[in-house]
């Protein structure tokens, strides 16, 4: 299964949410995804296998950071790689656009967590009653693109 970044529009909200959802246990609204689709530095993307929908990666550009800020997969499809793929896919779309990438995870979500480590992202913080309903504390996580994690770090506070 090789899957594709296509541009979020209007059109692909209700299997968005649809699959939003069935993910998470606060899920966002159709209104914080047309939020994020209008947004200047907003980056919103379905992910297609074979003319489906079957995710989708939402995220934000501010200065040379990305911060993925929603990313799922249908829970049916799961556990077979797509979730890698797309964040690869995503890396491939950022070359030249981000150094660094940054996110927040539920810490009870190993699946994720598991998955972000094995892509190169590194536990930088935890931000307490970061989630609500329920609440629960998030890892903050960062990945350097074409660099490490200290490099980066010099190159912004010119150390």
């Amino acid at each position: 299964m090789m899957p594709e970044l296509v541009e979020m529009v209007p059109s692909h909200f209700d299997r968005v949410i649809k699959i939003e959802r069935a993910v998470f246990p606060s899920p966002w609204k159709r209104r914080d995804f047309e939020f994020a689709r209008n947004r200047k530095n907003g980056f919103c993307r379905v992910v297609m296998v074979e003319c489906e929908i079957v995710g989708y990666v939402v995220g934000f550009l501010i200065d040379r950071e990305f911060h993925l800020a929603n990313l799922a997969i249908a829970p049916d499809l799961q556990q077979r790689g797509l979730g890698r793929k797309t964040i690869e896919a995503v890396f491939d779309l950022l070359e030249t656009k981000a150094r660094v990438v940054s996110l927040e995870v539920r810490m009870s979500n190993w699946v994720a967590i598991d998955l972000y480590k094995k892509m190169g992202f590194e536990t930088i913080a935890i931000r307490k009653a970061y989630y609500t309903d329920p609440r629960e504390d998030a890892l903050v996580m960062l990945k350097p693109l074409n660099t490490r994690l200290s490099d980066w770090v010099s190159q912004v506070f010119e150390v």
